[in-house]
């Protein structure tokens, strides 16, 4: 009996020493457990934080071990900076050329201008000159109008000789009936010369054949019937006649046409009924 205590003794100090071995290893593997957890902490701070130059040496190490990225890092920073380049020259060529079109454009604007100036200038200098005759007829005008019709027509007569336009710009300005006897004094050949409508527009044409009307109305007959007669032998000049015939009143043109010769009457006659 004693001996199966003894055994029994034995047995539990050789469990208690077993269960201490493995509590003293278990301690030991949390220490290390520890220090591992500690050291990987600490390396990945120094790395994080470049602590020591720790960062710099850990991608320099990386560039080392992997040289096929860094080749193509770097393939890739001279493909934009080749692009960035083509497109700063890029632009800088349209700038050239906005800027050699904006002095062309300035160029044009210039020369646009002086021609303007010029224009303007001339288009003074014929608006001056328009209002000088303008006021030179008027002036002729009223000198003739007040004047002897004899004396009147031969100032005329020298007149049509050197500006017939003149002149008939004169008579237009002057009263029918002054005109009229004024007209009565002027040689046919004459009257013919400062009547005429020639190369003129359809609207100065109608406003001159009223002018005229207005004339031929109170000239006499037999003088009126005669500047006619020599008109005649002219296309142009006789459709002028014939106008002035149709417009005046029938009394005033009958009495122009029957002291025409017999032919020459004639004719007017026709003609004037194939116009009604």
């Amino acid at each position: 009996m004693m001996v199966s205590e003894s055994r029994n003794v034995d047995s539990a100090k050789l469990e208690r020493n077993q269960e201490g071995k493995k509590k003293k290893k278990g301690k030991k593997g949390l220490i290390f457990l520890l220090i591992l957890l500690f050291v990987g902490g600490a390396s990945f701070a120094a790395v994080y934080f470049n602590l020591f130059g720790a960062k710099t040496a850990f991608d320099s190490l990386l560039q080392k071990a992997l040289p096929g990225k860094k080749t193509a890092q770097s393939t890739q920073k001279v493909d934009l900076e080749k692009v960035y380049r083509q497109q700063i020259a890029e632009l800088e060529r349209q700038n050239r050329d906005l800027q050699s079109k904006l002095k062309q454009l300035q160029t044009e604007n210039s020369n646009l201008q002086k021609h303007l100036q010029d224009v303007t200038a001339r288009l003074n200098d014929i608006v001056a000159k328009q209002t000088d005759i303008s006021n030179k007829v008027k002036d002729f005008s009223g000198y003739l109008q007040n004047m002897d019709s004899k004396k009147a027509a031969k100032i005329l007569e020298s007149l049509i000789d050197t500006d017939s336009q003149m002149a008939s710009a004169v008579l237009k300005n002057i009263s029918g009936e002054t005109a009229s006897e004024i007209l009565s004094n002027i040689s046919s050949n004459k009257t013919i010369k400062l009547l005429g409508v020639s190369g003129q527009s359809g609207a100065l044409q109608a406003q001159n054949i009223s002018i005229l009307v207005d004339i031929y109305k109170n000239i006499d007959s037999r003088i009126a019937a005669s500047i006619f007669e020599n008109m005649m032998g002219d296309k142009e000049k006789y459709n002028l006649v014939l106008n002035i015939l149709k417009n005046l009143d029938t009394k005033t043109s009958s009495q122009i046409i029957a002291s025409m010769k017999p032919e020459n009457a004639a004719k007017v006659t026709s003609d004037l009924s194939a116009l009604k």
